[in-house]
């Protein structure tokens, strides 16, 4: 029974949770769901942020453009001195115009590869999902077939015809404990014996 035993114990092994194929499969694929539902956050607080960005923007270059606007309206007063103040205010709303275009610039960059790293990674999410069925019998074909090897060494060791002998040991025995359980079946069993060993004339 030990031959019997040791397949059913390694059956037991092969599809336990953490190395059932399918298993292992799901929870790659899972992993990577979590990956993506996480890039579609950084995707989607970056394009907030952007957002919040470019109004910011668009205010400071309407700011430079109005006091452009006033530089040159002092200049055709003929006031210097205001038209200079404009000029340093509209270099201040400058520089920090020139930042924020800056920082737009960078935003988009890095907006436009998380994007392509998410559509990498739904297209692999997407391709396991078509090709799952696909995959797992792959692994299953390969598990089964290094315990198909194992169990021909087995059997060219000579392991079956000890099997085959603890099985019928075990086979008579239940049967004697049967016997010996309902002695009256046992009882109508040996009379028949015996009328097929001395049938009655008819």
């Amino acid at each position: 029974m030990n031959f019997f035993r040791r397949t059913w114990d390694g059956i037991q092994q092969w599809w336990q949770p953490a190395a059932d194929p399918e298993h292992i499969l799901e929870q790659t694929l899972w992993d990577m769901e979590k990956n993506l539902i996480q890039m579609r956050r950084a995707v989607a607080q970056a394009v907030a942020s952007a957002k919040r960005g470019e109004r910011h923007r668009k205010t400071m270059a309407a700011m430079v453009q109005r006091w452009q606007r006033w530089v040159k309206l002092a200049l055709d007063c003929g006031d210097e001195t205001l038209a200079k103040a404009a000029i340093a205010r509209r270099q201040t709303y400058g520089e920090m115009l020139t930042k924020l275009e800056a920082q737009r610039e960078e935003q988009q960059a890095f907006i436009r590869g998380v994007r392509h790293d998410l559509d990498v990674l739904e297209d692999k999410i997407n391709h396991i999902k078509l090709q799952k069925d696909w995959y797992v019998t792959r692994l299953r074909t390969a598990i089964a077939q290094q315990q198909l090897q194992t169990l021909q060494q087995e059997l060219i060791g000579g392991s079956l015809d000890a099997a085959i002998a603890d099985l019928e040991l075990s086979l008579w025995q239940v049967e004697a404990e049967t016997d010996l359980i309902d002695p009256l079946e046992a009882q109508f069993r040996q009379l028949e014996k015996s009328q097929r060993h001395h049938p009655k004339n008819s």
